[in-house]
């Protein structure tokens, strides 16, 4: 009896917590790597075609981030920068309230396609904001459901949710 209590004591005292936060060590804390802002569902995908994998992160109420690892600074920084002339600025698409992303090759060309999730304060019925499906295309993302072809066709999906998946990697969107 003594023993346990002696070993309930020793483990109470115990001053150093089981878990450290490192988020400052590998993002910056700035608003354009790590804006103040709500962030869900978050995708894992080749975004830059140059074999290393970023985060998608899908923002709530602020842009979405592309978190991609930078050797040489040991940091994540956000390839989606506010500059129209960013490959990746489509991705932000800072009015859309994502809920949650999903990385998939959806038309077979060997590079995944992003859809994104838009749910615009909406937690049941119509959203007032399509979801985005953003391929690389001439040299830039791009969301396909924004075409022209598409807007007449009433394509991009306008009602409330919260999760997506893409069960093979292949294409198929649930």
């Amino acid at each position: 009896m003594c023993v346990c209590v002696y070993l309930t004591a020793c483990w109470s005292e115990r001053s150093e917590p089981m878990f450290v936060g490192v988020t400052h060590a590998v993002l910056a804390p700035d608003y354009e790597h790590n804006p103040t802002q709500l962030n869900y569902g978050l995708a894992v995908t080749d975004v830059d075609g140059d074999g290393d994998l970023e985060i998608f992160v899908a923002g709530y109420n602020g842009p979405n981030l592309v978190l991609k690892y930078e050797r040489s600074r040991r940091r994540l920084v956000n390839i989606a920068v506010d500059e129209r002339s960013s490959p990746f600025y489509a991705l932000r698409d800072r009015h859309g309230n994502a809920i949650a992303a999903v990385a998939c090759d959806i038309d077979g060309d060997g590079r995944e396609e992003i859809y994104v999730h838009n749910t615009n304060n909406a937690f049941s019925g119509r959203t007032t904001y399509p979801d985005k499906l953003f391929k690389w295309r001439d040299g830039r993302y791009e969301d396909l459901l924004s075409d022209e072809v598409n807007q007449h066709r009433d394509v991009a999906h306008r009602v409330a949710g919260r999760s997506l998946a893409c069960v093979d990697r292949k294409g198929v969107v649930v």
